[in-house]
């Protein structure tokens, strides 16, 4: 049965401990309704008012064996010093007074409106979380993809690819993350709140681009978020997965996720993951219904819903991760 940890902390324990009202850990709560990466990702305050700042260990010192009477030469660790970015997502609700009001309860039309909201903003946080990159987008936070797209480059030791003969964009990806305060976790800002920060700013005269205007109630919306993967090795990504070839290589992907299994550093060590999207989460789970499969995928029943799981880790499904992927070199 797939054991998930429930010591460490998430988005929606974050938000509890910071807002005693209650007010921001229920919107936080409808976010990870619709987020299956902030039901597992651990989150922490950062240390900067811009992200966080952590050393990262680069090698290990030297040992040797010696003799009596015999001195060894001194030696030390190498290390590094990285700053992860939070990066901020908005939006701005303007609704006119009178639509608002047109079936005589305005406060319900606004609170529908809202949950269209929370549905944008965790949308784009998702897919950031796989796909931004500063690089591009300096506004943006640094998500998993452009951290391992290179086998050549730091971290591509932590890519498994799927299809060695892979071609064309209809490429996909499988995730296994070890969430946790010294691997991978969520950040945000020093001295601020955990989750979105939301502000009901009332009925106000607002300009409908002619100079004109019309009485609207406006809401703003915020989330301050970042990603700190503190240790490379806690990541795993199973790229070059072929959508296009399934159905006659579809055996590659259970070997992958074995292969990508055995590289995690070490598989006790926070909590731990699958994340893929619906095309591949279906076929996982009819190979769950295969017995020859249920040695090292199974469904279990866990809080009163079918859980697929592989080795003992939850296999979440999420909308953001693309089908569309390049070839990962």
């Amino acid at each position: 049965m797939a054991v998930i940890d429930n010591t460490l902390p998430t988005l929606l324990d974050q938000a509890r401990r910071t807002d005693p009202q209650g007010g921001i850990a229920a919107v936080v709560e409808q976010l990870t309704k619709r987020n299956p990466l902030l039901e597992d990702m651990v989150f922490q305050e950062g240390n900067l008012p811009t992200g966080h700042r952590f050393v990262s260990r680069t090698s290990l010192p030297s040992v040797a064996w010696r003799r009596l009477n015999e001195g060894i030469s001194p030696s030390k660790s190498g290390t590094t010093q990285v700053d992860e970015v939070c990066g901020q997502v908005a939006g701005l609700s303007v609704l006119d007074v009178d639509v608002a009001d047109l079936n005589g309860n305005g406060a319900a039309f606004r609170a529908s409106e809202d949950l269209a909201f929370l549905q944008s903003l965790n949308n784009e946080a998702n897919s950031a979380l796989f796909y931004a990159s500063t690089k591009a987008n300096p506004e943006k936070i640094c998500g998993f993809a452009p951290r391992f797209d290179l086998s050549s480059a730091i971290g591509g030791g932590q890519i498994v690819k799927c299809d060695s003969g892979a071609s064309g964009n209809d490429q996909t990806s499988i995730w296994l993350i070890c969430w946790g305060p010294q691997t991978a976790f969520g950040i945000f800002p020093k001295g601020s709140q955990a989750g979105i920060k939301f502000k009901d700013l009332g009925s106000q005269l607002w300009d409908d681009g002619t100079g004109k205007k019309f009485e609207a109630y406006v809401s703003s919306w915020k989330w301050h978020l970042g990603l700190c993967v503190k240790d490379y090795r806690y990541v795993v990504r199973i790229a070059n997965v072929d959508t296009g070839s399934l159905a006659s290589n579809g055996t590659n992907v259970v070997e992958a996720m074995i292969r990508a299994y055995n590289t995690l550093e070490d598989t006790n060590t926070g909590r731990m993951a699958w994340y893929c999207n619906r095309t591949i989460g279906t076929y996982l789970h009819l190979q769950a219904m295969n017995s020859t499969r249920q040695s090292t995928l199974s469904v279990d029943n866990i809080a009163g819903k079918p859980i697929v799981s592989f080795l003992g880790a939850p296999i979440r499904i999420t909308d953001s991760i693309l089908n569309t992927e390049s070839v990962v070199a």
